[in-house]
């Protein structure tokens, strides 16, 4: 019996089990009905037992780790010596511009800035680069900044200022781990141990720095004791020079390479990249249900290729685990036949060609090179 079948018997144990189980102690001379002397004396008993009962059983839910949830959970992850891995905030750059479009010197860190719209978003400056654009940080932990691209307003007054935009998310955000993915991790059981500067301490390494969406490693990339990292952000996209310099200078600072005083073992030289992105056209032909039009329909035709791609960058993270230094994924044309039939309302589709060749494409790792899929353009019936 499973804790959820434990729980599930227990559940059943409600009122009307309870107040079956003491009237059939109670005498058949006596009046049972509902309103007579023994039952409204019998009924309370009945609740307080059956509340008993649901206590009892979420008692059994939250006591593994297969069906406990939310704070109990928290607990579990405490016991396995984790926790749940927070939700962290979006880092982006602005440009700062005066009325002539020039950029402008006087924004300094700790100044604030808005996005438009009903909900702002609310930043502050945390650095200042060389070029006089700046390295914001949103003021809200979680995803939703990670969309936001545009104008800004100032919050901190500044005279010379025209116009200020965000140009790029450099670092986004992540929300709180689910119940799910956390589960999941604690559940898993790793084939090697961390230990000593292997593969598996590398990604362990990564895991705990909050930016670093998922990585490669490389072991002996370029002779004993180099060390080579390939890091996507937490959309799973390459990583911006800003998390590669960030990573870099928590796992084998450039200034003192291979002296241990960063995260990496002694005598380890670490090389943080990120990979090479690989855009893939897709063109393919597709038939309708007569009663649906394809307008409506393209969005989500766009959207399940969309979420192909993103499955791909997900296996693409897994390769480490799975498979240690071997690595290996291609984009199959006949999956992405498949997301398209998925659609409601899509009856057939040709085969689609991917860079305009009839073939698949097989992504290339080695130690120089590691490739990450994109989604590039889509025409459907061109």
């Amino acid at each position: 019996m499973t804790p959820e079948d434990l729980s599930n018997k227990i559940e059943k144990q409600n009122f009307d089990f309870y107040l079956s189980q003491m009237m059939k102690n109670v005498p058949d001379d006596i009046d049972k009905r509902q309103g007579a002397i023994i039952y409204d004396a019998l009924a309370p008993a009945a609740m307080v037992m059956a509340q008993q009962s649901l206590s009892l059983s979420n008692i059994v839910r939250e006591t593994y780790l297969k069906t406990a949830d939310g704070e109990f959970l928290d607990y579990r992850a405490v016991e396995h010596g984790t926790s749940r891995q927070l939700a962290t905030a979006t880092q982006a750059k602005a440009k700062f511009l005066d009325n002539s479009g020039q950029p402008i010197d006087n924004v300094e860190v700790g100044d604030r800035f808005a996005s438009l719209g009903d909900t702002p978003i609310f930043y502050k400056v945390i650095k200042i680069n060389a070029d006089l654009t700046g390295m914001l940080e949103a003021e809200e932990v979680g995803t939703r900044p990670n969309g936001y691209f545009g104008q800004i307003l100032p919050v901190t007054p500044n005279d010379i200022l025209s116009w200020a935009e965000i140009v790029e998310v450099s670092i986004p955000a992540k929300d709180n781990e689910t119940d799910e993915h956390l589960r999941n991790r604690l559940l898993s059981t790793d084939s090697w141990i961390a230990y000593g500067g292997n593969i598996t301490e590398y990604l362990d390494m990564l895991s705990k720095i909050p930016a670093v969406g998922s990585a490669q490693v490389y072991p002996v990339w370029n002779g004993g004791g180099t060390v080579k990292l390939v890091v996507l952000d937490n959309d799973l996209m390459p990583a911006s020079s800003e998390l590669l310099t960030q990573v870099k200078n928590e796992i084998d600072p450039p200034d003192s390479e291979g002296l241990g005083y960063g995260l990496a073992p002694i005598d380890h030289t670490v090389t943080v990249v990120a990979p090479e992105p690989i855009t893939i056209d897709i063109s393919t032909k597709i038939e309708v249900d007569v009663q649906r039009d394809i307008e409506v329909l393209q969005p989500k035709i766009l959207n399940a290729i969309a979420d192909y791609f993103h499955l791909k960058r997900i296996a693409w993270s897994e390769l480490n685990k799975s498979t240690g230094r071997g690595y290996a994924l291609t984009i199959y044309r006949s999956q992405i036949l498949s997301a398209i039939m998925k659609v409601d309302g899509v009856v057939n589709a040709k085969i689609p060609t991917l860079n305009g060749i009839d073939d698949d494409i097989a992504l290339k790792f080695d130690n120089d090179v590691s490739q990450l899929p994109i989604v590039g353009t889509v025409v459907l019936n061109g």
